[in-house]
């Protein structure tokens, strides 16, 4: 038992944070892709909204279902944070990638930099709001 009375298991405390947290990286997401399209074309209006929208929609549902995947490989794999991050990193990148070569029918060599701007500031707002903070609770380390 914890000294909190809470004697919760650690798949538990994940599971508690991926609404929490999918919600957050929704967020961070349709902003910073709110933001990019503004810059590029110079201009912020409804439109911007409509973008915001959008992409919040779109990344929460890809963050529910690929949060508790996440999640689950962490607690199953016992990854420590840095793994746990590197594992988020390269998995939301990689999805990335794949959603833009199939949404848009190009190569790998026509992917656009500029997605990067998005999902790594978002993957590493997934980690911390779910693995970070599950392990900072728990006291872990590394």
């Amino acid at each position: 038992m914890s000294p909190t009375g809470d004697d919760m298991t650690p798949f538990k405390a994940y599971a508690r944070r991926l609404f929490p947290t999918a919600l957050q990286t929704a967020a961070c997401a349709a902003v910073l892709h709110t933001t990019l399209v503004a810059i590029f074309a110079r201009h912020i209006g409804l439109e911007s909204l409509h973008i915001a929208a959008i992409s919040f929609l779109f990344v929460l549902a890809l963050a529910l279902p690929g949060g508790a995947v996440l999640l689950l490989t962490v607690w199953a794999l016992r990854l420590g944070r840095t793994a746990a991050l590197i594992l988020f990193l390269v998995t939301i990148e990689a999805l990335a990638i794949a959603l833009e070569m199939y949404g848009f029918d190009i190569g790998l060599e026509d992917v656009s930099w500029q997605y990067g701007l998005i999902t790594l500031p978002s993957a590493v707002v997934a980690w911390h709001g779910s693995v970070y903070q599950v392990a900072k609770h728990a006291g872990a380390k590394g």
